[in-house]
């Protein structure tokens, strides 16, 4: 058993976060995004509100508006998107405002720090 347990812990140490759609965490101060390896044309959003005040955001696709969203403080809220265009979807948090975040796949995990 130990053998065995020995063999697996170097795979499991280096194992990468996967993801099969978008989760944006929200903070005071930035947000974080992991995105999926591969584009889809459908794909899910999970927004993630872990600041102290209540977010409501948009996403938005070459100027036009494809869903709003209202994440409350300390809860989490998933939509669906259906981009059929080649142009990236942008979430675009409203109030409070903040920096826009773009949806790129394939760039694993990435951060969006604050406008100062």
């Amino acid at each position: 058993m130990k053998f065995w347990m020995i063999l697996l812990f170097p795979l499991l140490a280096t194992a990468a976060v996967k993801t099969e759609g978008f989760i944006i965490q929200i903070n005071d101060r930035s947000m974080n995004v992991l995105s999926p390896e591969k584009a889809k044309p459908m794909f899910a959003v999970m927004v993630e509100n872990r600041a102290l005040s209540d977010q409501v955001g948009k996403f938005i696709v070459g100027g036009k508006i494809l869903k709003f969203i209202s994440v409350k403080s300390g809860k989490t809220e998933t939509v669906e998107i259906e981009n059929k265009t080649n142009a990236p979807v942008t979430f675009v948090p409203v109030s409070p405002a903040f920096q826009e975040v773009p949806l790129l796949f394939g760039k694993k995990a990435y951060e969006i720090p604050s406008k100062e």
